[in-house]
């Protein structure tokens, strides 16, 4: 399995039949931390096409909706590269949060 980092983040595939399952409850993990209005969150997921793994997810804070950003296998190796690539998403919030306008006033 490789390691996934779409670059249509917040997007979604206009070929992807809509679901009409109810959604999936899930507990993370991990939450890593809270910037620029998102949650940055680690889940455990056996119920995806690639098997049992690790996400890294992102979504608004005040909302119910989250974006697997990353995915890992559920191994310690995968571990430490989600740690890595949730700790990175979140700094990237950091600074976005820091450069907004609303920041500063």
């Amino acid at each position: 399995m490789t390691n996934i980092i779409r670059p249509n983040f917040g997007g979604r595939d206009a070929e992807a039949p809509a679901s009409a399952e109810a959604p999936t409850e899930h507990h993370p993990v991990h939450v890593y931390g809270t910037a620029a209005g998102y949650v940055v969150a680690l889940l455990e997921d056996a119920d995806g096409p690639e098997g049992r793994a690790f996400k890294v997810v992102v979504g608004l804070a005040a909302g119910n909706t989250i974006e697997a950003v990353a995915v890992m296998p559920a191994t310690d190796a995968g571990r430490l590269d989600a740690d890595a690539a949730a700790m990175a998403v979140l700094r990237a919030l950091e600074i976005v949060e820091q450069s907004s306008p609303l920041a500063s006033a």
